[in-house]
């Protein structure tokens, strides 16, 4: 038995790195290292559905900071408080666990309720500069995620720059193709524009007080051009590289580098773009605000209005609409627009196109 495993192992790290179909690489690739981990203890993964979502993103994140931990070891996942078991509740951790890195997750650092990790504009986000952020190594803790998610079959992370990617995967920092939409700082975008444009700059111009603070000289008329390129390069690459150094650390320590050095065509698996990222049933469950009592369904509620059979229809379809979503993987969900407080009125809309496997 074990040489038959040994000679399976053998074949697919032959196969990974020279089939053709990069998605088939990556899914081999995860298949050798979590067949070489699967006699490691199980890492258990626990969250408790019944508490609010401030403490379920503070379990997920406690999860992902432990050190020294083998990332391919065999997953065991509970949702505590519902009686689901089995693959699907892995599942359903690892999509909440990349739509938390997309969405943000519920913990504040002073600033907002909600603190996002990466920030910017559509296939164009780079790591947040939040100093403490860095200081939490929540970075590492990204990295981490976004490879776990890869090893256990669960979502990708999308959107994120061509130019981090390029730092991220050391490419050489002159062939860094940084643009103005990576930068998702509003004012130092005008100072850019200001810079590559033909007006004249004054002293008291925010271009001159962005360059005392970097260090950089004054602008005039022959080096404009190149100070609007090296304050750009400073807002997207040199503030970022301390994130981007744990990040990479992170992913590292998933044990996906190997991979992805040497099948460079993976790593758009990896991280596609926003329009490529694959919609999963968790994350469209988690933009549902679902009925919490019949107030909320009907439009002018007086008590004895009050059914048992209209609660009683309205937990059924919820229940209903949950499970039909939940098992998507029957169906190629490319839109989803629910109004949850209007299923007394089946104001519901789902649009669907089944998968060419089922026609």
């Amino acid at each position: 038995m074990e040489e038959a495993e040994d000679l399976l192992t053998r074949t697919t790290v032959s196969k990974w790195r020279t089939v053709s179909d990069p998605k088939h690489a990556g899914q081999l690739f995860c298949h050798e290292l979590l067949q070489s981990s699967k006699d490691l203890k199980s890492l258990l993964l626990y969250v408790d559905i019944r508490k609010d979502k401030q403490e379920q993103d503070k379990d997920f994140v406690t999860f992902y900071k432990r050190d020294n931990i083998q990332w391919a070891s065999p997953l065991q996942c509970k949702l505590q408080g519902d009686v689901a078991t089995g693959s699907g509740v892995s599942r359903h951790m690892m999509s909440t666990v990349i739509y938390k890195l997309i969405s943000g997750f519920h913990i504040n650092l002073g600033n907002a309720a909600i603190t996002k990790l990466f920030e910017g504009e559509c296939d164009h986000q780079i790591p947040s500069v939040s100093r403490e952020l860095l200081d939490r190594d929540m970075f590492t803790i990204a990295g981490r995620m976004i490879g776990h998610s890869f090893l256990h079959h669960g979502p990708s992370f999308p959107g994120l720059s061509t130019a981090i990617m390029h730092t991220l995967f050391e490419g050489l920092l002159e062939t860094t193709p940084v643009t103005i939409r990576d930068c998702p700082d509003l004012d130092i975008r005008d100072a850019v524009e200001m810079l590559e444009g033909d007006a004249e700059l004054k002293e008291s111009d925010s271009v001159h007080q962005l360059c005392r603070s970097w260090n950089l000289p004054a602008p005039n008329a022959t080096n404009r051009k190149q100070l609007s390129q090296k304050i750009l390069f400073h807002a997207v690459i040199e503030q970022t590289r301390p994130q981007i150094i744990q990040f990479r650390k992170g992913l590292k320590e998933t044990g996906l580098w190997l991979l992805l050095i040497h099948r460079r065509d993976a790593i758009p698996i990896l991280f596609p773009r926003e329009s490529e990222a694959e919609l999963t049933p968790q994350m469209i469950l988690d933009c549902i605000i679902w009925p919490s009592s019949v107030t909320v369904v009907f439009d002018s509620f007086r008590e004895d209005d009050v059914d048992e059979s209209d609660i009683m229809d309205v937990h059924r379809v919820t229940l209903y609409l949950k499970t039909f979503i939940e098992n998507g993987c029957f169906l190629n969900t490319r839109w989803c627009c629910i109004n949850a407080s209007q299923i007394k009125e089946s104001n519901l809309s789902i649009i669907t196109e089944r998968q060419s496997s089922t026609h």
